[in-house]
């Protein structure tokens, strides 16, 4: 092979009707005889006497047989033959007897390998679009699949630069067989229309592409691929290839599905759809089942409402499912429709009205999806009463199953209100699960008693007569979170309203019965949601794409004009940046005054030269080049957002993030303007880059957050809470979420001057230690996004532990108490009295609703449904920041928060189920031990930590001693590293604070016996 090309040849016929032809021989001779057929001319395209024997041998005649098209192959062939060698082996009537390379056997496997391992290296950088095809139809088989992956596997594991082009051409050939939404079914359709193919054969084929293609065998072999090409050329990794992504490649398959199941006249055949389903459970393993499932279900139902089907055409995919393959495809898609509507507490009554148009859509898909299989019924049920479930769903899709259930399956009701009653009343649950777990259950709960009661009513009677009840109502009362009493009262009380009269209700007569909260819970057995059509669905994703925001571009420089003056181009150095600083002096080399005795009586009569004009844009020779018309900073919020946006005038984007949080500061209590925009204007800082590399651009950002949130804390709270666990953002722009969330409520509480939100920042870093503005950016955004955040929880942690500091001090200097002034804490108390009275705290009335509770369910709820996979619990650094923002905010809200008792359980057994975190990691730990000292600090009455949290203080105070003598407990503090020393001082902050609480405690029972 290595002479190969070693000769080309433009051979010109003397007949004007034709082209050159272009020829690529061999200057080798053939060994062995020559194929039948076939006409070779021994004479080398070096010989010119020979040049128009070798054009007349670039047109071969056709082989008779496969093994003569294989040598023909393995001997060297021009592009005529190869083409002519493609067009017989793609007919199945090409040869003299029937050949078709669907099937799997010893001869097509040697022909795929020649094709695979001689004929794309050589050829495919040469062919044209339609040559190209012709050689990826004789790839499109199991066989050619099976041979494509191996290659690239084998070519991505060689080692050399050379092996990059080769790679290449294999990841375009697989792009184009890996192409279309029917690559499957042309795959099985070949198979089973081919005359030469056999049962058995057929079904070893059937099995082979479900494992191939549902095993994630072909994206791990194109990234690896991809990853070597980078690699080998040394380039930078911008974008990648569909088939390298897990997520793009799912989304594929499960087009590819849908279209096994939906044929040209609109039935199913039911042979495909058994391997339309062990393809789905197979795909469903790869990681990605929401893209699967998405593209899936979007093209089943745009063909179902397009023909106008009576039928479920996934009816027929479905039934061959196993039982556990379609609880999983079920319970999966539950998940994706719940990312489809999400949950949106909002009150109003146009808010109200969508969500009932979302809940009728989402009943039409679940009464499409479980028609004719009672199975899927008895899973959804089972799905609702399962308290992790129900709390991963959204409240929208959970009134749309149970409306479904209500209209196809009602003798489900009772069982799945008996069960959510059963787990609500049960004490472990109300003492142990997490909060939202049990909102949702009692969500679930409410609509169930609502649907039954309209059907059966005498079957919530006698759910609410029953023992469970009643006891479960007890065991709510005597709980000791405050969230746990109060749902089993709105459950209590909503039950009751169904089943009594008006006189006999249940009334507690509580002041927290008659908040908005509690009436819109009490309505949800009033809930009667209609099943729609499944056109309604249709709308509802069509609706959801086109209101998904498109990633924003990367702008790639263009190259500007050359000025022209007079009609001639104008050379020259580049014009300087327009944001240059106005010169205010002459600029180049001193002019100094020599000074000489001859007398200057002379010169008064020279006039002086006029000063410089100040304006460096008028110094431009050319004028027609002068900007005249220089932005203005925005003067409305929808002129800020739009001037944001701007990735092409560099100096409107700058006025723009530079006025942004004066602005909105401005306009915050100036009429609507702000609250009218706010969330748009907070989700375009969220997603906002840096196309110009701003000076500065991340505190300007974080200022601009500030402003937009503290404009209406009581919305924007939960809405920023939601967005940094959702969406696709950087660990940056979490991190700089959750500092907005931090120092934002710290300012609403009084904190501002302590935080210094607004210093002149200076540039102190050496040149040569810093990297270049891009690089930085890449490589450490989130130590710059949280600085903010960072320095006041050091700010915190030291007013926290110099007061006990202090104290031991004086402790361990007592016997010198004769001959001090005064002892050291009260050195702290005088300087404490000379501060200004601070200011009313606002963060107290808000921080439970808007900021915490929003935080900590989201955080639940994210390490439910991913586990170790979440980002926060990959992420050290965000869970840390996470940390830190809920202990910063607790302690600016101070002891006068509402509801403190039930955010101080929350907190405490949050921060108590990372202990395994913080084994692995000092940062965690460091974290953790912070928020337990501030948690402490907050909550002045020890009497009720000790009375309701005995058993969580007595595991922190366990566990923070093992904590200070695995760290050197018994050394100086001042011993170790540094953060050994902190660990080491908020282990010790902790163990104080423990310890003061047992200790009143016990001389609140004793008095001084103890003593």
């Amino acid at each position: 092979m290595n002479d190969f090309l070693t000769a080309v040849k433009t051979v010109q016929k003397q007949t004007a009707e034709s082209d050159p032809v272009l020829t690529v021989r061999s200057s080798q001779k053939l060994r062995g005889p020559h194929p039948e057929g076939t006409q070779r001319n021994e004479t080398t395209a070096t010989d010119p006497a020979g040049s128009h024997e070798v054009a007349q041998a670039s047109r071969p005649q056709s082989w008779t047989s496969p093994d003569e098209a294989l040598r023909s192959l393995r001997s060297e062939p021009d592009t005529n033959a190869l083409l002519a060698i493609l067009q017989q082996l793609d007919s199945e009537h090409g040869f003299d007897r029937p050949f078709t390379l669907a099937t799997p056997g010893p001869l097509q496997a040697q022909i795929i390998n020649a094709l695979v391992n001689v004929t794309i290296p050589t050829f495919w950088s040469v062919l044209k679009d339609g040559d190209k095809a012709l050689l990826v139809a004789c790839l499109s088989n199991i066989t050619g699949i099976n041979a494509l992956v191996a290659k690239l596997r084998s070519s991505a594991s060689a080692t050399g630069s050379q092996g990059a082009p080769l790679l290449s051409d294999l990841l375009d050939v697989a792009d184009r067989l890996f192409h279309g939404d029917d690559f499957v079914l042309g795959l099985l359709q070949h198979l089973t229309s081919s005359p030469v193919v056999d049962k058995v054969k057929c079904e070893i084929v059937r099995k082979e592409v479900v494992n191939v293609l549902g095993s994630g065998k072909v994206v791990a072999a194109a990234a690896q691929a991809e990853e070597a090409v980078r690699k080998q050329d040394g380039s930078v990794r911008t974008t990648s290839r569909w088939l390298s992504k897990g997520s793009d490649y799912s989304a594929w398959l499960g087009r590819n599905i849908a279209q096994l199941v939906i044929r040209d006249d609109g039935q199913a055949d039911a042979r495909t759809a058994e391997t339309a389903a062990q393809l789905l459970g197979k795909a469903l393993n790869m990681g990605y089942p929401g893209a699967l499932i998405q593209s899936l279900v979007r093209a089943l139902v745009s063909h179902d409402v397009e023909h106008g089907s009576e039928n479920s055409s996934i009816t027929a995919l479905v039934k061959e499912l196993p039982a556990f393959t379609k609880r999983r495809f079920v319970e999966q898609t539950l998940r994706w429709l719940s990312d489809v509507v999400p949950t949106d507490f909002a009150l109003d009554k146009q808010a109200s009205a969508i969500h009932d148009k979302d809940a009728s859509a989402c009943a039409a898909f679940v009464q499409w999806v479980s028609a004719g299989d009672t199975s899927i019924h008895e899973m959804i049920c089972d799905i609702l009463s399962d308290p992790a479930l129900t709390a991963s769903l959204s409240l929208p899709v959970r009134r749309g199953c149970l409306a479904a259930l209500s209209a196809v399956a009602p003798d489900y009701l009772q069982t799945l209100l008996e069960k959510t009653m059963t787990t609500f009343s049960d004490r472990l649950f109300i003492n142990h699960a997490p909060t939202q777990q049990q909102e949702s259950l009692a969500q679930t709960l409410l609509l169930t008693a609502g649907y039954l009661h309209r059907q059966t009513p005498m079957a919530v009677l006698m759910t609410a007569r029953s023992s469970s009840h009643m006891q479960g109502t007890g065991n709510r009362l005597d709980a000791s979170g405050q969230r746990a009493r109060w749902l089993g009262m709105v459950v209590a009380t909503a039950v009751s309203g169904l089943v009594d009269k008006a006189g006999s209700r249940m009334n507690f007569g509580v002041e927290e019965m008659r908040t908005e909260e509690a009436g819109w819970y009490m309505g949800l057995v009033k809930v009667d949601d209609e099943v729609g059509v499944l056109k309604d669905f249709d709308s509802l994703l069509t609706l959801r794409e086109y209101a998904v925001k498109p990633a924003r571009r990367v702008r790639q420089a263009k190259a500007e004009p050359m000025p022209t003056l007079n009609g001639k181009p104008v050379f020259g150095p580049a014009r300087p940046p327009k944001t240059a600083p106005s010169q205010t002096e002459v600029i180049g080399e001193r002019v100094t005054e020599l000074l000489d005795d001859v007398d200057d009586e002379d010169d008064d009569d020279l006039k002086p030269y006029a000063k410089p004009d100040s304006d460096p844009e008028d110094s431009d020779e050319d004028a027609t080049l002068v900007n005249r018309y220089k932005p203005r900073p925005p003067v409305y919020i929808r002129d800020l957002m739009t001037m944001l946006r701007e990735d092409k005038d560099h100096d409107r984007f700058q006025l723009a993030i530079k006025h942004a949080a004066s602005l909105v500061r401005r306009k915050a209590n100036f009429g609507a303007e702000v609250k009218d925009h706010a969330e748009e204007l907070l989700s375009t800082l969220c997603n906002l880059q840096d196309p110009f590399d701003t000076e500065d651009f991340d505190e300007l950002r974080l200022q601009a957050m500030i402003a937009v949130l503290l404009s209406d804390v009581a919305t924007l709270g939960p809405w920023l809470s939601r967005q940094a666990f959702s969406g696709e953002y950087s660990l940056a722009v979490r991190c700089v979420m959750l500092t907005a969330l931090g120092l934002g409520g710290r300012e609403l509480a009084g904190f501002k001057n302590e935080d210094e939100l607004n210093p002149a920042m200076t540039n102190t870093d050496f040149p040569t230690k810093r990297l270049p503005p891009q690089l930085h950016a890449v490589y450490a955004p989130a130590s710059s996004s949280v600085k903010r955040l960072e320095s006041a929880a050091k700010t915190l942690e030291h007013q926290l532990i110099q007061p006990m500091a202090l104290q031991a001090a004086d402790q361990s200097t007592a016997h010198l108490n004769a001959v001090k002034v005064r002892t050291f804490s009260s050195r702290l108390s005088t300087a404490q009295r000379t501060k200004r009275k601070p200011a009313p705290n606002q963060l107290a009335k808000v921080f439970g609703p808007a900021l915490f509770f929003p935080l900590a369910n989201r955080y639940q709820q994210d390490t439910a449904a991913y586990g170790s996979g979440s980002v926060f619990a990959s992420a050290p650094f965000l869970l840390v920041t996470f940390l830190k923002t809920l202990a910063l905010l607790l302690h600016a809200s101070g002891p006068a928060t509402m509801g403190l008792p039930l955010v101080i359980a929350e907190f405490w057994d949050l921060l108590l189920s990372l202990r395994v975190q913080a084994a692995g990691d000092i940062t965690i730990l460091e974290a953790v031990l912070f928020a337990l000292l501030t948690l402490l600090e907050v909550n002045t009455d020890q009497r009720r930590i000790a009375d309701e949290h005995a058993k969580q203080l007595a595991e922190t105070q366990q566990w923070v001693e093992l904590v200070f003598e695995r760290t050197g407990g018994g050394e100086l503090v001042t011993g170790g590293s540094g953060e050994e020393v902190k660990v080491r001082a908020l282990a010790a902050g902790v163990l104080v604070k423990t310890r003061e609480v047992v200790e009143a405690y016990q001389k609140q029972l004793f008095g001084h016996v103890i003593e």
